[in-house]
Protein backbone atom coordinates (compact mmCIF):
# COMPACT_ATOMS: atom_id res chain seq x y z
CA UNK A 1 0.00 0.00 0.00
CA UNK A 2 2.80 2.56 0.74
CA UNK A 3 4.68 1.76 -2.73
CA UNK A 4 1.21 2.51 -4.55
CA UNK A 5 0.89 5.36 -2.21
CA UNK A 6 5.02 6.86 -3.75
CA UNK A 7 4.03 5.96 -7.03
CA UNK A 8 1.13 7.48 -7.39
CA UNK A 9 2.38 10.84 -5.48
CA UNK A 10 5.72 10.66 -7.97
CA UNK A 11 3.34 10.38 -10.47
CA UNK A 12 1.30 13.43 -9.67
CA UNK A 13 4.23 15.58 -9.23
CA UNK A 14 5.62 14.55 -12.41
CA UNK A 15 2.41 15.33 -14.51
CA UNK A 16 1.81 18.90 -12.47
CA UNK A 17 5.77 19.66 -13.48
CA UNK A 18 5.72 22.53 -16.13
CA UNK A 19 2.30 23.13 -15.14
CA UNK A 20 1.18 26.68 -13.81
CA UNK A 21 -2.48 27.89 -13.80
CA UNK A 22 -4.33 30.71 -12.39
CA UNK A 23 -6.23 33.42 -14.28
CA UNK A 24 -3.78 35.36 -15.93
CA UNK A 25 -5.53 37.55 -18.49
CA UNK A 26 -8.53 38.09 -20.14
CA UNK A 27 -9.72 39.21 -23.72
CA UNK A 28 -12.88 40.50 -24.88
CA UNK A 29 -13.47 39.19 -28.65
CA UNK A 30 -14.89 40.27 -31.78
CA UNK A 31 -15.04 38.73 -35.50
CA UNK A 32 -17.07 37.56 -38.26
CA UNK A 33 -18.21 34.30 -38.83
CA UNK A 34 -19.46 32.24 -42.05
CA UNK A 35 -22.13 29.14 -41.04
CA UNK A 36 -22.59 26.50 -43.77
CA UNK A 37 -24.98 27.38 -45.88
CA UNK A 38 -26.01 30.85 -44.13
CA UNK A 39 -24.63 34.42 -44.54
CA UNK A 40 -22.35 35.76 -42.48
CA UNK A 41 -22.54 37.26 -39.65
CA UNK A 42 -20.92 38.52 -36.60
CA UNK A 43 -19.87 37.09 -33.66
CA UNK A 44 -18.67 38.40 -30.13
CA UNK A 45 -16.95 36.81 -26.60
CA UNK A 46 -14.89 36.11 -24.62
CA UNK A 47 -11.52 34.43 -23.83
CA UNK A 48 -9.49 33.80 -20.98
CA UNK A 49 -5.75 32.57 -20.40
CA UNK A 50 -5.83 30.49 -17.30
CA UNK A 51 -2.49 28.19 -17.11
CA UNK A 52 -0.32 26.34 -19.33
CA UNK A 53 1.13 22.92 -19.82
CA UNK A 54 4.36 21.05 -20.85
CA UNK A 55 6.68 24.00 -19.69
CA UNK A 56 4.53 26.59 -21.60
CA UNK A 57 4.19 24.84 -24.54
CA UNK A 58 0.35 24.04 -24.59
CA UNK A 59 -1.85 27.05 -23.48
CA UNK A 60 -5.70 26.43 -21.96
CA UNK A 61 -8.09 29.01 -22.49
CA UNK A 62 -11.21 28.99 -21.48
CA UNK A 63 -14.37 30.74 -24.14
CA UNK A 64 -17.44 31.67 -24.28
CA UNK A 65 -18.73 33.11 -28.02
CA UNK A 66 -21.73 34.28 -29.10
CA UNK A 67 -23.32 34.87 -33.03
CA UNK A 68 -25.73 35.33 -35.42
CA UNK A 69 -26.43 34.97 -38.72
CA UNK A 70 -29.69 34.75 -41.15
CA UNK A 71 -30.14 33.56 -44.85
CA UNK A 72 -30.80 36.07 -47.63
CA UNK A 73 -33.36 33.73 -49.46
CA UNK A 74 -35.32 33.84 -46.11
CA UNK A 75 -36.05 37.62 -45.12
CA UNK A 76 -36.98 35.87 -41.13
CA UNK A 77 -34.84 33.55 -40.24
CA UNK A 78 -32.10 33.85 -38.25
CA UNK A 79 -29.58 30.93 -36.72
CA UNK A 80 -27.75 31.99 -33.56
CA UNK A 81 -25.07 29.80 -31.23
CA UNK A 82 -24.16 30.33 -27.90
CA UNK A 83 -20.48 28.32 -27.26
CA UNK A 84 -19.25 27.47 -24.15
CA UNK A 85 -15.68 25.88 -24.51
CA UNK A 86 -12.06 25.27 -23.98
CA UNK A 87 -9.42 25.67 -26.44
CA UNK A 88 -5.93 24.36 -25.88
CA UNK A 89 -3.35 27.01 -27.78
CA UNK A 90 0.17 24.94 -29.36
CA UNK A 91 3.16 27.12 -29.37
CA UNK A 92 4.63 27.51 -32.86
CA UNK A 93 7.08 30.26 -32.29
CA UNK A 94 10.28 27.87 -32.94
CA UNK A 95 8.87 28.32 -36.46
CA UNK A 96 7.56 31.92 -36.46
CA UNK A 97 7.32 34.23 -33.38
CA UNK A 98 3.73 34.24 -31.95
CA UNK A 99 2.38 31.62 -34.30
CA UNK A 100 0.17 29.17 -32.47
CA UNK A 101 -2.36 26.36 -33.53
CA UNK A 102 -4.91 24.49 -31.67
CA UNK A 103 -8.01 22.73 -31.01
CA UNK A 104 -11.06 22.93 -29.04
CA UNK A 105 -14.24 21.20 -27.25
CA UNK A 106 -17.27 23.03 -26.81
CA UNK A 107 -20.95 22.67 -25.64
CA UNK A 108 -23.22 24.60 -27.87
CA UNK A 109 -26.80 26.04 -27.53
CA UNK A 110 -27.93 26.26 -30.96
CA UNK A 111 -31.19 28.63 -31.55
CA UNK A 112 -33.60 28.80 -35.19
CA UNK A 113 -36.19 31.30 -35.35
CA UNK A 114 -37.98 32.21 -38.58
CA UNK A 115 -41.55 34.57 -38.95
CA UNK A 116 -43.85 33.02 -41.47
CA UNK A 117 -46.97 33.49 -42.75
CA UNK A 118 -50.20 31.78 -42.19
CA UNK A 119 -53.18 31.33 -44.05
CA UNK A 120 -56.78 31.51 -41.55
CA UNK A 121 -59.89 31.15 -42.89
CA UNK A 122 -62.50 34.15 -41.47
CA UNK A 123 -65.72 32.63 -42.72
CA UNK A 124 -65.45 34.69 -46.27
CA UNK A 125 -62.20 34.41 -47.38
CA UNK A 126 -59.02 33.67 -46.33
CA UNK A 127 -56.02 36.11 -44.76
CA UNK A 128 -52.53 35.45 -43.31
CA UNK A 129 -51.59 35.77 -39.97
CA UNK A 130 -48.16 35.75 -38.57
CA UNK A 131 -45.84 33.08 -36.88
CA UNK A 132 -43.46 32.79 -34.82
CA UNK A 133 -41.04 29.19 -34.88
CA UNK A 134 -38.38 29.13 -32.86
CA UNK A 135 -36.34 25.85 -31.68
CA UNK A 136 -33.09 25.62 -29.87
CA UNK A 137 -30.86 22.44 -28.79
CA UNK A 138 -27.46 21.37 -26.87
CA UNK A 139 -24.57 19.96 -29.56
CA UNK A 140 -21.32 19.40 -28.87
CA UNK A 141 -18.71 20.94 -30.88
CA UNK A 142 -15.28 20.44 -31.60
CA UNK A 143 -12.65 23.31 -33.19
CA UNK A 144 -9.36 23.51 -35.03
CA UNK A 145 -7.70 27.18 -35.22
CA UNK A 146 -4.68 29.20 -36.14
CA UNK A 147 -3.77 32.67 -34.53
CA UNK A 148 -0.77 35.10 -34.65
CA UNK A 149 -0.14 36.83 -30.97
CA UNK A 150 1.04 40.36 -31.28
CA UNK A 151 1.62 43.63 -29.09
CA UNK A 152 -0.33 46.31 -29.44
CA UNK A 153 -0.01 49.18 -27.09
CA UNK A 154 1.98 47.29 -24.47
CA UNK A 155 -0.78 44.58 -24.23
CA UNK A 156 -1.26 41.09 -25.85
CA UNK A 157 -3.27 41.36 -28.60
CA UNK A 158 -4.09 37.93 -30.99
CA UNK A 159 -6.28 37.51 -34.25
CA UNK A 160 -7.13 34.15 -34.97
CA UNK A 161 -8.87 31.89 -37.77
CA UNK A 162 -10.84 29.01 -36.23
CA UNK A 163 -13.02 26.01 -38.27
CA UNK A 164 -15.93 24.77 -35.94
CA UNK A 165 -17.60 21.34 -36.20
CA UNK A 166 -21.03 21.51 -34.42
CA UNK A 167 -22.25 18.00 -34.69
CA UNK A 168 -24.37 18.49 -38.41
CA UNK A 169 -23.09 21.88 -39.93
CA UNK A 170 -20.08 23.50 -39.67
CA UNK A 171 -18.64 27.26 -39.34
CA UNK A 172 -15.59 29.46 -40.26
CA UNK A 173 -14.42 32.41 -38.77
CA UNK A 174 -12.02 34.95 -38.35
CA UNK A 175 -11.82 37.21 -35.06
CA UNK A 176 -9.52 39.47 -32.58
CA UNK A 177 -9.38 40.44 -29.35
CA UNK A 178 -6.96 42.41 -26.68
CA UNK A 179 -5.53 40.58 -23.54
CA UNK A 180 -6.07 43.10 -20.13
CA UNK A 181 -3.53 41.60 -17.50
CA UNK A 182 -5.06 39.63 -14.21
CA UNK A 183 -1.87 39.05 -12.41
CA UNK A 184 0.36 41.47 -11.14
Amino acid sequence: MKKLLVVMMILAVSLTFGQEFGLFGVAPTVGIIFPENLDMGLQVGAKAQVGSLMDGKVGLFPVVNYWRASDDDWDEFHFSNIKVGCDFHYDLAQFVSGLYAGAGLAMNIVKVEYEYEWPVWNGMSYTTEKKTYDDSESKFGFSVFAGYALEVAGKEAFVEATYDIIEDFNTFGVKGGLYFNMKK
